[in-house]
Parts: C-alpha cells; structure tokens; sequence
C-alpha cells in the first residue's frame, strides 16, 4: 500500500512563511505608528469656505458642492436665530436648488409663510399676522430666516416649492389653528365649540400681551378638561380636515406640557412628530416630483445621525435611514458661530433680545475648542467672510484618541462649518 507523503509542496511552505512575515511587519508598522492627536487631525481635514453674496469660494466651497450634489437629503443642524446661518442656507439653496424645505415650524405656520413666499407683500402679510396672532410662527417670521427660505423657493427647480413644517405649532398657535377650523365648514356643534375656544383664547391673548408672559397661553396652559368639549364636538359633526387641525392641537398642547413637567417624553414625543409629519409630506412630493431633493434646517440636536444629545432618534436619524432605503445619499451638516451674538426670545409678543455669546462658555459644547481654536483666518479681505470647514468624514476609523462628544460627532455628521462671528437676527413686525 502506497503511502502519500503529508508534507506540503515547498513553494506552498514559502508562500505560507512570507504571508506570515508581511503581517508580522505590519503588525509592527502599526505599533511604530502613532494616531495623530486630535488638535492636528484637525488641521488635516478643515478648509476654508469664503461666503459672500455671490456664494462659496475657497477650498472647502467644492468639498461642500460635491458633497451636496451626491445628496438627495441635506441636513442642516444649527444654532438658532443669527443672520449669518440663514445666508449661508440660501447660498447652500443655489447648489442643491431642493423641492422642498424642512423646518422646524408647525405644518399650519408653514403653509402659511409658504402661500407668501413669492409675494411681493411677503414681509407685510407677515408682519400682519404676527400682529393678529403673535409668537404663532417659529423662526420663519424672522426677517433673515424668511428671506432665506424666499430665496430657497426662487432658486427651487419645482414650481411648487413649500416649506414642510416637521414641528408641533408654536406657543402661540392656538387662534390661528382654531381659525383654521372654522375654515373647514364642520357642522354646528363643532362651530359653537371653536367659537367657545376662540372667544377665550383672544381674553388670554390680550392679557400675555400686557404681562409678555406666555405661561397663560392655552398650548401652555390648558387642561384635557379645557379642550374635551372642543374634541367631543369636533367629533361629533367635523370633517377630516377639522379633525386633522384638532389632532395638531392636541399633539402640541401635549408636548408643551410634558415639556413643563421635564418628562423626557417630550422629546420622544416629538420626535416621533418631526417623522410622522415627514412621511406625509415626502408622500405627496413625491407623487408630483420624482426622487425629490430635499433641504432641513433644525437645531444640532435633531439633525445628526444615530441617537441625539437628548437620547432620541431624531430626524438627522430617521432621514438617514430612509435615505439609505431610497438608495439615496443624505448629508448632515452642523453650523455655528464661535462667538458673536444670537437673538433669544424675551417674552409674548417682544423683540428678540440680543444674546453675546462664545459657543465654547456653554459646558454641553466645550468640546468644540480644539476645533474653534483651529478655525482659519480672513483669507480674502473685503470678498467675503472666512469660515473654517472641517470634512468629519475624514476622521473616521482612524484610531484618534478623541473625547466621547467628539467621537459622537464624527458620526453624526459629515462636515463641520464654524462662523468667526455671528449677529443676532430680529422679528419681522
């Protein structure tokens, strides 16, 4: 019986011994190999992003062009109520030129502001509203957000352009979604109750006038109580549309008061909001364009990837992922002032207050200093203003020793654009 020999052919043996000897170099390459700091990691990845009235120039201005134009979603995440960010999203608005724009307003405020958008008596027919009805409308009656989003809806290639309102209503909303109603020709028992609600809300109204205090406002202050006989009524002889108005009421009345009591279900709440109103509006964009661009404007804590700061999986997180089942590409973009100052509401029915600020003094954002103290410097005097774009996505799986809130951000966003200075914004009246 003939027995095979069990060694293997030399040139295998060779083979294995190399194999063998390029990962034990490798290995030791790696260990020779120290990850660069996070202050020069840094300095790698950032370019600058001139802006002006004409748009972006410089370095960064064709990593964001590109960026932006393999994206279908594009999501800004922001600090609010500066002049600065808005310009710099109706100059994002001529690269991508969206169907559509998502903001963090109620649906009613939205349609609103967007049946405006193109008249040449916009701010007035604004201004008009925030008289009858103030503080309904969140940030899209401030004079530079407006703007921004009139620009938007010139430079959109729909003609149907709108503005998505992802939020519950603001504060203030309750008169104008209670004229909704009453637009909606429900029957008599649900007219009676909108009157009821109508004839109280302007009592509360003129009184949060005076004092500047909106605790008394009813998406502040009412009771299920306060609001049942309107839902019993409204159920009784309303139409889907008067039923659909009640329904945004509701929601936001409920938010608000989880709010007051510090339920975490608050954000949780709205949340699920923010994706449930996305839904129906991508739906019926969608049937009209195909395959439609969209554009978001929300705060940094709802527009990044994977759970937020407030341990919810936001918008930036819902849109990624539907992003990936439209095998589409979604772009999360964050967008500060170092320092500067921002508008901050100061009461019922006033101006904004002027807010000075460095981003860095807020503990819940220290961990920007390495990336503030990075920021580069007026390039080009007089032809724009310098901002520091930093390309995230090129610190990833890169072994950097990084603090957690630096690691969360990495992937959460894709490009980090910080302002030298921003100002504060100011109410349209």
């Amino acid at each position: 019986m003939h027995i095979r020999s069990r060694s293997r052919h030399p040139l295998i043996r060779c083979g294995c011994a190399l194999a063998f000897l390029l990962v034990a170099a490798h290995a030791a390459s790696a260990e020779k190999q120290v990850p660069p700091a996070l202050k020069d990691a840094l300095t790698e990845v950032r370019a600058d992003l001139v802006m002006s009235d004409q748009g972006f120039s410089g370095e960064g201005a064709a990593i964001l062009d590109s960026a932006v134009r393999q994206s279908r979603f594009v999501l800004l995440g922001e600090d609010h109520f500066s002049r600065e960010i808005p310009r710099f999203t109706a100059n994002l608005c001529d690269i991508m030129k969206p169907d559509a724009y998502a903001v963090e307003a109620g649906p009613e405020a939205a349609r609103f502001v967007t049946s405006v958008l193109r008249s040449p008596t916009r701010r007035k027919q604004i201004a008009e509203h925030a008289r009858t009805w103030p503080n309904s409308i969140a940030f899209l009656d401030v004079v530079e957000e407006n703007d921004a989003a009139a620009h938007c809806a010139g430079v959109s290639r729909n003609p149907r352009f709108a503005l998505w309102g992802l939020d519950q209503e603001f504060l203030g909303a309750t008169g104008t979604l209670l004229e909704a109603m009453r637009a909606t020709r429900p029957g008599p028992a649900a007219l009676a109750a909108i009157a009821d609600l109508m004839a109280r809300d302007t009592r509360i109204v003129e009184q949060s006038r005076q004092s500047g205090d909106p605790g008394q406002l009813l998406l502040l202050s009412a009771t299920e109580a306060d609001l049942k006989p309107l839902a019993d009524a409204i159920t009784t002889d309303g139409n889907d549309a008067t039923r659909r108005l009640l329904d945004e009421l509701l929601v936001s009345r409920r938010i608000y008061r989880l709010n007051a009591e510090g339920s975490p279900d608050s954000n949780s709440d709205r949340a699920q909001l923010f994706k449930q109103h996305f839904l129906a509006e991508y739906a019926e964009t969608a049937k009209k364009i195909a395959q439609p661009r969209i554009l978001f404007k929300f705060g940094d804590n709802h527009s990044g990837k994977g759970f937020s700061p407030l341990q919810v999986r936001d918008i930036g997180n819902f849109v990624a992922e539907f992003a990936d089942g439209e095998k589409a590409g979604s772009l999360h973009i964050m967008v500060f002032g170092a320092r500067g100052k921002h508008g901050a509401f100061a009461g019922y029915d006033r101006p904004l207050k002027d807010e000075p600020f460095a981003i860095t003094d807020y503990p819940e954002y220290r961990w920007m200093e390495p990336a503030v103290a990075g920021m580069l410097a007026d390039q080009e005097k007089g032809a724009g203003t310098t901002l520091t774009l930093y390309d995230l996505r090129k610190l990833r799986f890169r072994h950097i020793d990084m603090p957690p809130d630096w690691k969360r951000i990495v992937f959460s966003y894709d490009l980090m654009v910080l302002m030298p200075e921003i100002s504060a914004s100011s109410l349209i009246r």
